[in-house]
């Protein structure tokens, strides 16, 4: 993936690329920015440009054989750690995947690239062994953290990065990303991308059967009787419970289907037009709900969805007694 193949980030692309043609590429960067945006496609291309041996192949879209390799993940010198289904990245396995690694010499490349992605679910003690990899840094080499929780990462390990801020990509970005796979309407992309915030990756995996869940799953919520203990336990018992990648995200996208729907009936409530809503195929729907509301029941619903999203995802807290909660402050 070179960077003319990345969609959006034109200034993030521009100075990453400068700085590899101009041999000033610093020792260490944080790509921050929310999930599904971009950044790791953005670290690899700029990889691609610190190793490329084709006079400059990875900015023209042809490939060298370095370019090659570290687009089909082979390359020895470029590696990405990733922790999936790990709350809490700990000390040894930063030790042993990142800090030992990256102190060998290159074996065939210009610069060695690590790439530590979700970099901020590394603990307090893994973040200060970290610290000293950082502080003396090896020769040719380049360390990328990829972080859409920056605030969690140690004011020490900021100061000693690059920080490089990545937004959410524009609607139109994305619609036309979707649309030219073919097998997306352009009705259809429009709905993903206002739903999906600015994320590529999660419009690319919202498919019918998602579609389909947030749907069901909005309808189901606000029908529901808060005072009936068969409605409430019936409705978390069809939800997704397990520690599996699947299912957590999936949980994910039930806090972002419902947060969005509030935030939609919030804008109908201070006259926002029904273009600038994120559900624009359940209009009707949200007005019916603006209309039963007054604003200080919709913001506490928003805040009861921001809680029970840290207590379900980013915490040990007992899930089904978390969605229970959940649900019953959103039902009705």
């Amino acid at each position: 993936m070179s960077f003319s193949r990345v969609i959006g980030h034109d200034f993030q692309k521009e100075a990453l690329s400068a700085a590899a043609r101009g041999g000033r590429a610093s020792h260490a960067y944080i790509f921050s920015g929310p999930e599904g945006v971009g950044k790791k496609l953005v670290a690899l291309a700029f990889a691609k440009a610190l190793n490329c041996k084709g006079g400059g192949c990875a900015e023209e879209g042809e490939q060298c054989g370095s370019c090659s390799k570290i687009e089909r993940g082979i390359h020895p010198d470029v590696f990405v750690v990733e922790y999936k289904g790990l709350k809490d990245i700990k000390v040894e396995q930063i030790r042993e995947e990142v800090a030992e690694r990256v102190q060998r010499s290159p074996f065939e490349g210009l610069t060695k690239v690590a790439v530590v992605d979700e970099a901020h679910r590394m603990n307090r003690g893994a973040q200060n062994a970290f610290l000293k990899t950082l502080e003396e840094p090896p020769r040719d080499t380049v360390i990328i953290l990829l972080t859409s929780q920056l605030n969690r990462l140690l004011p020490t390990i900021r100061s000693r990065c690059q920080v490089i801020e990545f937004a959410p990509l524009r609607d139109e970005e994305i619609i036309g990303a979707l649309t030219e796979r073919g097998d997306v309407s352009d009705a259809d992309a429009r709905v993903t991308a206002s739903l999906t915030g600015g994320s590529l990756g999660k419009a690319l995996r919202f498919d019918q059967k998602l579609q389909s869940f947030r749907r069901d799953v909005l309808g189901a919520i606000c029908e529901l009787d808060p005072d009936s203990a068969g409605d409430v336990l019936g409705f978390v018992e069809g939800l997704p419970k397990t520690s599996s990648k699947e299912d957590t995200e999936k949980l994910g996208f039930l806090f972002d289907f419902v947060s969005l729907l509030i935030q939609d009936v919030m804008r109908i409530k201070l006259g926002f037009g029904e273009e600038e809503l994120a559900n624009t195929d359940m209009v009707s729907y949200a007005k019916t709900i603006a209309a039963r509301m007054d604003m200080d029941a919709v913001l506490e619903k928003r805040a009861a969805v921001e809680s029970a999203r840290r207590a379900v995802l980013y915490t040990n807290a007992n899930k089904q007694i978390a969605l229970e909660n959940f649900v019953i402050k959103m039902a009705g």
